[in-house]
């Protein structure tokens, strides 16, 4: 009887436990998992370790993942790892490791690290300040999602310093960041353009 009470009593094991215990085994998802439970947490020595050993793991063999997991989990480790970096937590901090993981995880088209590195050569955050790749980052988050006004303003800005022919370029540059599907639409968006053009300027002849 007492026994039973024991187990009725006893309390339940922390999830967490279990996450780290399959990151120290070398599952690459729960040393994300893990990073993410220690940030959350406010345990941010444990959760940079984890994002950088969950990076690590990741890269080390990207062929054993597929498109998906290379779009969302690796490049969340990557853009969260570099926010540590940039922040100077868990870590001291360092803006040029943040921009080149920065610039991994919005190469593979994730959202949130191309507003940070758009961000980063708009304001010179510990790389030289250029325009026009500002521009072209954060208008390839805008093609690929992003909606918030501070990116509308900022790109506002930015128009207003840069030649026509300036960004056109980097609106150019922005299609080769920007999904596929979404990529494809806008391709036929300027065929059916043009298409209207042609027949209008035919009739008009």
């Amino acid at each position: 009887m007492s026994n039973n009470s024991e187990k009725t009593q006893s309390k339940p094991q922390d999830p967490g436990l279990q996450i780290i215990s399959e990151a120290e085994q070398g599952s690459a998802f729960s040393q994300l998992a893990a990073a993410d439970m220690c940030y959350a947490r406010s345990n941010f020595e444990d959760a940079f370790y984890w994002y950088s050993i969950a990076v690590r793991s990741f890269t080390s063999d990207p062929d054993a993942y597929s498109a998906d997991v290379i779009k969302y989990e690796v490049s969340a480790a990557e853009c969260n790892l570099a926010s540590m970096f940039f922040n100077g937590q868990g870590t001291d901090t360092d803006k040029i490791q943040a921009f080149k993981l920065y610039a991994e995880a919005a190469r593979k088209r994730y959202v949130k690290a191309q507003v940070q590195l758009g961000m980063m050569y708009v304001y010179a955050e510990g790389i030289q300040q250029h325009y026009g790749l500002g521009y072209a980052w954060l208008n390839a988050a805008q093609l690929n999602g992003e909606d918030s006004k501070e990116i509308k303003k900022v790109l506002k800005m930015i128009e207003g310093k840069m030649g026509c022919k300036a960004l056109d370029n980097a609106r150019k540059m922005s299609e080769q960041w920007t999904d596929e599907a979404i990529l494809e639409k806008l391709v036929q968006r300027k065929k059916t353009r043009f298409s209207f053009i042609s027949n209008w300027f035919k009739k008009s002849a």
